[in-house]
């Protein structure tokens, strides 16, 4: 699920012209859209994707950050993005990731994994923060503020595979316990629809096609005709795996606009300096 279908989504469901929210119910939109977006990605070195977060948590969060914005009086700095960003943190502390496929790169000292063992997120990276900026008039531009440091943020987490692997020795390679670390997570731009014409006879026709990111609402669907698109990390990012290509490439178009690209800068500084500037 792309960061445009999330956009889309989030926008749909809070609507104040045709849906009557409570706080409780506008934190369990975001929470699940989060969710659901995040476990559509994977990891950028081994292309694996988190299996289960602490969604329960992000969601208590964003609950929390909404009832300071209401209590917040006006004129008062406060950002609900840089509030929102907790909840996202405690989502990823401790999440557990999927053990499949096995990472094609052997741990270090080995020369082949067999299996994978476990998968914990042990960073829960740097949530950038946003400078004191005048409040956004409309709640699109705060989605655009969440998705623009959201991909920031998954840009500096990581955690530990824990695998069998052969190491080499005489006569034949031994298995044992081996240890990988991987950082970044990455949300391609596309969405996986099944195709309904799988399998064909022949054999060319893929059990799932690739919906770009900018396809309609009215058009998702898997009995439209559409391109295929390779979603392997090398072909997506043309190997070039630098956050500022990550951020041109995953995000959609209608997201970045000039004030967000001046913030920018700023952000990857940020992650430069393992988060010293959100203490």
């Amino acid at each position: 699920m792309s960061w445009g279908l999330f956009k889309r989504n989030v926008l749909r469901k809070t609507n104040p012209n045709f849906n009557t929210l409570d706080v409780n119910k506008v934190a369990k939109i975001w929470a699940d859209e989060y969710d659901a977006a995040v476990k559509r990605g994977r990891d950028l070195l081994n292309q694996e994707s988190i299996n289960r977060g602490n969604k329960q948590i992000m969601e208590t969060l964003f609950r929390v950050a909404l009832l300071k914005g209401l209590a917040t009086p006006p004129g008062q700095d406060f950002s609900l993005v840089n509030e929102f960003g907790n909840g996202v943190k405690a989502y990823w502390a401790g999440a557990q990731m999927n053990p499949f496929p096995i990472p094609l790169i052997p741990a270090p000292g080995t020369i082949q994994n067999i299996a994978v063992n476990s998968n914990i997120v042990s960073n829960v990276g740097t949530w950038p923060m946003y400078p004191p900026i005048r409040p956004a008039k409309r709640q699109e531009i705060m989605i655009n503020m969440f998705v623009l440091a959201a991909i920031v943020h998954l840009f500096s987490i990581g955690g530990f595979i824990q695998t069998t692997s052969l190491y080499p020795s005489a006569p034949s390679p031994v298995p044992a316990p081996a240890v990988i670390a991987w950082t970044a997570y990455l949300i391609p731009p596309a969405i996986p629809i099944p195709n309904i014409n799988f399998p064909s006879a022949d054999g060319s026709e893929p059990a799932v096609i690739q919906q770009p990111d900018n396809t309609p609402l009215s058009q998702l669907g898997p009995t439209q005709e559409y391109e295929e698109q390779e979603l392997e990390e090398t072909d997506i990012l043309n190997g070039d795996t630098s956050l500022q290509n990550v951020i041109d490439t995953t995000i959609p178009e209608d997201v970045l606009d000039d004030e967000l690209e001046n913030i920018l800068p700023d952000f990857i500084s940020q992650l430069e300096m393992g988060g010293t500037k959100c203490e």
